[in-house]
Formats: structure tokens, sequence, C-alpha cells
């Protein structure tokens, strides 16, 4: 079934000629590259990080009271959590929230704040009354939310391993009134 699928979707050698023998022993293609460890797209998370807390720290001026704060407090749940990531090689599941968080969610949110003139951004008011600044400082609040309730899950998946283990190690080891 492979070999169907990595001939309709560009994968493997192309089929041999009709009425040829398929080829064989002549060198073996090579392997595609293999897909970024999770360890090293953990690392370029926490990269994406750095930068993004070092250009809110050069734009603290333009940023409203909380704003620096609230990206500092997301920075304080996600800098332990992807330590522990890099430790702890995730799922895919569990990288996709992190990962949404530090290439779209936090940058686009930031971006956008950050290309309204100065005055506009803490003035101007949109037809609920908030300024675009009160709405930043709102939307940092909601991601740091979602990063601690991330952080949580991971942690809490990976407890729940640690208590499987007891489990079996208890039924594996473990002294009953049966043991002779």
């Amino acid at each position: 079934m492979a070999g169907f699928f990595d001939r309709i979707f560009g994968g493997g050698a192309p089929p041999p000629a009709p009425g040829t023998a398929p080829a064989s022993g002549g060198p073996a293609a090579a392997p595609a590259d293999p897909p970024a460890a999770p360890r090293d797209e953990v690392a370029d998370l926490a990269d994406r990080l750095t930068t993004l807390v070092r250009k809110v720290n050069r734009n603290g001026g333009k940023m409203p009271e909380g704003g620096v704060p609230g990206v500092r407090a997301i920075e304080d749940v996600l800098r332990p959590l992807l330590t522990y990531l890099a430790a702890n090689p995730p799922t895919e599941q569990e990288l996709i929230p992190v990962r949404a968080t530090l290439t779209d969610y936090l940058p686009t949110t930031l971006e956008v704040f950050l290309a309204l003139p100065k005055d506009f951004a803490h003035t101007h008011r949109n037809r609920s009354g908030r300024t675009p600044a009160t709405e930043l400082v709102e939307q940092l609040h909601l991601l740091q939310a979602g990063v601690v309730e991330y952080a949580q899950s991971i942690y809490a998946g990976d407890a729940q391993q640690l208590s499987n283990q007891g489990r079996f190690l208890q039924t594996k080891f473990g002294r009953t009134d049966l043991t002779l």
C-alpha cells in the first residue's frame, strides 16, 4: 500500500515501464529528510519567545499600562513549559497550541497593536468604547489564561503517566495476601 501512495504523491521511485522487471540491486534512493525533531522545534519556539519579549521591551514606551507585564506573564508560563518540553519531547497534540501561540496568536496581537500610531492606540475608542490599548491588554490576559491551561494539561498528562506506571509496578511487584 505504501508503494501505491508513494507513486501517487511523489514519493519513492517511479513505477517500472510496462513489460520490464522492476529494478533491483541498484543504489537505494536517498531517504527524504526526516521531519524536524520536536526538540529542534521546541528550541525554535523558545527563540521566537525570546524575540517577541525583546520586541516588546524595545517598544515598551508604546505599550499600554499592563502590556509589557502581560507579555512577561505569558513568558513566565511558556519559558518553563518549553524547557520541560525540550527535556520531555511533546506529542504533536501538545505542541499545536504552544506553536500557534508563538507563531500566530501572540505575534499577530503584538504586531497589529504596535503598527498603530501611539496616540491613536491609546485614545481612539471603538463602538464598544474600548481603546486598542485596552483591547491589547484584554487579549494578553486571554492568551495568558490559555497558556496556563496548555501547561497544566501537558503536566497533568505526564503526571498521569507516572500514576499509571505506579499502578503497573504495584501490580507487578507489590505484595498481596496471595504472595507465598
